[in-house]
């Protein structure tokens, strides 16, 4: 769909050859059919045609009494959508007490939080940060 296009823009359309070097779309290096044809106008226009297409309908629509559906409740009434499915869970959040409420350190990592756990072996040294369980690494008794 076309509009009003430059003379130049109207040759390439109807003769499908660039209007600089006159090669085919497929071996135009230069892009000067492409830098001719006026896309934003184009768009433009295109939502005015929409624009009084809508505008006409509603016309139509009134003068019949009518109104335009517009919502998806409008288009099928009585229907209710599906609930959207979220596919993480909710997110609860248990505060804890403080350390002056909870007695003081973790007894299992006497307030470290947790311990480093070695599994070297044949030469290879590896050491791992493990995170206490009882006090979630927190280093404070619950």
């Amino acid at each position: 769909m076309t509009f009003n296009q430059s003379p130049p823009a109207q040759e390439a359309a109807t003769t499908g050859s660039c209007p600089i070097c006159h090669g085919n779309f497929e071996t135009c290096r230069c892009r000067g059919g492409v830098a001719v044809l006026d896309r934003r106008a184009e768009t433009d226009q295109f939502h005015q045609v929409v624009g009084r297409l809508v505008a006409d309908g509603d016309r139509r629509a009134a003068a019949a009494g009518r109104r335009a559906r517009r919502t998806r409740a409008d288009m099928a009434p009585g229907q209710t959508p599906q609930p959207v499915l979220y596919m993480t869970r909710k997110l609860t959040f248990a505060p804890s007490a403080p350390a002056s409420q909870s007695g003081g350190p973790c007894n299992s990592c006497s307030g470290q939080g947790g311990k480093i756990v070695d599994t070297s072996s044949d030469g290879v040294s590896r050491q791992n940060w493990q995170t206490c369980i009882p006090c979630g690494g927190t280093g404070v008794a619950r």
